[in-house]
């Protein structure tokens, strides 16, 4: 048996990759028992998904990866689409290597994937060109998730705003 070990690092009122991400490979287990996955987060603070509370939580990025660096974990994935592309096109590629820089000072090894570099690989590796989304987010924010996107060579021929501020809320 083989115990891959995934980092985490999500907003500190997360409900959604805590919870999914283990479902699902706890579900491959059951197919692939030889494998087994253990889980480690760190959390960066952050209430109200806002320009600048989302600019905050990623000032804590290198604190999170420090502290994931030391479970010596297989794989890490940042898991906050919108303070990633809050920071403006290309932004996962700067955070990737700045988890990546912090995970090697320790001595830590683990490739890095954001959950916006994933978007962005996904639609690729479907060959979409065009997307429409519904965020949870206040338009503002949908507005820079869109400039991400089109920045990146996606069309965005659609966009709803559910315009939920509270982050736990969005989490639901």
């Amino acid at each position: 048996m083989t115990d891959h070990h995934i980092g985490l690092i999500v907003p500190s009122s997360n409900l959604t990759m805590e919870t999914e991400l283990p479902r699902m490979l706890t579900a491959r287990e059951s197919i692939a028992p030889e494998d087994r996955f253990v889980f480690h987060s760190s959390r960066m603070r952050m209430k109200h998904v806002t320009p600048d509370e989302l600019r905050d939580m990623n000032a804590q990025t290198e604190r999170a990866a420090l502290e994931l660096a030391d479970a010596r974990p297989d794989v890490v994935a940042t898991a906050c689409l919108v303070a990633i592309m809050a920071q403006g096109p290309g932004h996962h590629c700067v955070a990737e290597a700045d988890i990546t820089s912090a995970l090697r000072a320790e001595g830590a090894h683990a490739p890095v994937v954001s959950s916006a570099g994933a978007l962005l690989s996904g639609v690729e590796a479907l060959g979409a060109r065009r997307v429409a989304i519904i965020t949870p987010y206040m338009k503002e924010l949908t507005a820079k998730v869109v400039h991400y996107l089109e920045e990146a060579g996606i069309e965005v021929v659609d966009a709803l705003s559910l315009e939920v501020p509270d982050n736990l809320a969005v989490a639901r």
